[in-house]
């Protein structure tokens, strides 16, 4: 009896150890292939924009090529739903988000992924608030303004978002909740035709991510009302922000990271995070994405997957609050 379970043990680990080899092996190698890099949403977004700066460093520091591929729609739930099906080798990473890992799927009834079962964290990039803007030929030029336009024109002025579930969907109907307005909700697939309907002055407002605002601001298309964090934003040191405009505990941020399929083996997702971080410790990129108005992390898989679980509880609950979850 003991010969047979000591035979058994000895079995157990040898496959053990077998297994431990062959991902090490398949680490030692990886990549061998081009890398698909899916952005759940539309070209030119902020997601989009930081997504193609990390796949082009990524691509040289692995000498292999990787291919953005934007999946747009349903709040950037379809192209997150892609990478949950993709076989878990490192071959297929994404950019995850608030809106993805944290609110859409928990606005849905039936969601085709769960963010803490189906996907791996390998860092979170860069964090941003947004920029409240509005059309040029809205007649308000400040937060009180605006809000004082809108009370006076109750269910007549609308906001576009990136999709239902979105960061800036949230972040407005939060907005709403605190400042006794009611700006009507119109989703778009993604942030950039959100803000290319506001800017032809089909939409009043919308949260731009700070990324592409910056440029629009610069050329007078749109007018910026308030900033969405707890500080002004050193790039629009002049703008106030929502908190100071007399709601002090609003704020609203977008993040950006990159994920995998869960169960991808530890190793590879070690080797990812190690290159990204490397890329984003690097001064110059660090300069121009704070020139452009994001705080730039590069953390652990841990200590990202923490970030990840205490934004969805948070987003959970303000969803059950305002009544947003499909029925």
């Amino acid at each position: 009896m003991n010969r047979r379970i000591n035979t058994v043990i000895a079995g157990l680990f040898a496959a053990t150890v077998a297994a431990f080899a062959a991902s090490h092996a398949g680490a030692q190698t990886y990549p061998s292939n081009p890398i698909r890099f899916i952005v759940p949403f539309a070209p030119g977004s902020g997601n989009d924009l930081v997504s193609r700066k990390i796949g082009q460093l990524l691509s040289e520091s692995v000498q292999q090529p990787v291919i953005i591929e934007n999946q747009a729609g349903a709040g950037g739930v379809i192209g997150i739903a892609q990478l949950t099906r993709a076989a878990p080798n490192g071959y297929t990473i994404a950019t995850g988000s608030p809106s993805t890992l944290a609110i859409a799927p928990y606005m849905m009834k039936d969601p085709p992924y769960d963010p803490v079962r189906d996907v791996a964290p390998i860092t979170m990039i860069a964090a941003a608030p947004f920029v409240l803007i509005v059309n040029n030929q809205l007649p308000v030029n400040t937060f009180a303004e605006l809000i004082a336009y809108t009370k006076a024109n109750p269910g007549k002025l609308n906001f576009s978002s990136a999709g239902i579930g979105t960061t800036n969907h949230l972040g407005v109907e939060l907005l709403n909740s605190v400042a006794g307005v009611d700006f009507q909700h119109i989703p778009f697939k993604g942030a950039a035709p959100a803000i290319t309907a506001l800017i032809a002055g089909q939409i009043h407002m919308t949260f731009g991510p700070i990324l592409q605002t910056i440029p629009l601001l610069k050329q007078k298309q749109v007018k910026a009302i308030a900033f969405t964090g707890a500080q002004r934003s050193p790039v629009l040191p002049d703008l106030p922000t929502v908190a100071e405009s007399g709601y002090p505990s609003y704020q609203s941020y977008n993040w950006y990271g990159v994920v995998a399929p869960a169960k991808t083996p530890p190793a590879i997702i070690d080797r990812l995070n190690r290159e990204i971080v490397r890329h984003l410790s690097a001064p110059e990129v660090r300069t121009q994405l704070s020139n452009d108005g994001a705080q730039v992390y590069g953390n652990s898989p841990k200590e990202f997957n923490d970030i990840i679980r205490a934004e969805a509880e948070r987003s959970k609950r303000l969803i059950k609050a305002l009544n947003l979850a499909e029925q």
